[in-house]
């Protein structure tokens, strides 16, 4: 997992997060099971999200594909709401549990935004 923020200017904020869930086999060769990418941006003074757009690397499913639209869903969604809403609101096969669980992360860019504002009293 990966969750980068970068200032884009004073008002928005772009965000770049990473999953990937993979097996080992006994002969120590990797197969990787699930691989998304989430980026977009976020109004840095209300932390909402203003734009988002999911990727899919692997999926092991042909109905895994499927679900990469519900990613758009959280546009609108404040950082602090977001997890609790995508555990309440997506369900069923119109999404996927590794996607949402990417999707919760982003969540956590409010205490990245926390930690940058700390920086900047520096």
């Amino acid at each position: 997992r990966r969750l980068d923020l970068c200032v884009a200017d004073d008002r928005s904020a772009d965000f770049d997060a990473h999953f990937r869930d993979s097996h080992m086999d006994s002969d120590g060769v990797e197969t990787i099971v699930h691989e998304y990418t989430v980026t977009g941006s976020v109004d840095t003074s209300t932390r909402t999200i203003t734009a988002v757009t999911a990727d899919v690397r692997v999926l092991p499913w042909q109905e895994c594909p499927g679900a990469i639209a519900s990613a758009q869903r959280v546009q609108g969604f404040s950082l602090t709401e977001l997890r609790g809403r995508i555990r309440g609101e997506f369900v069923g096969t119109s999404t996927c549990t590794h996607l949402n669980d990417t999707l919760r992360a982003i969540g956590d860019l409010d205490a990245l935004f926390d930690l940058r504002s700390g920086l900047d009293d520096v």
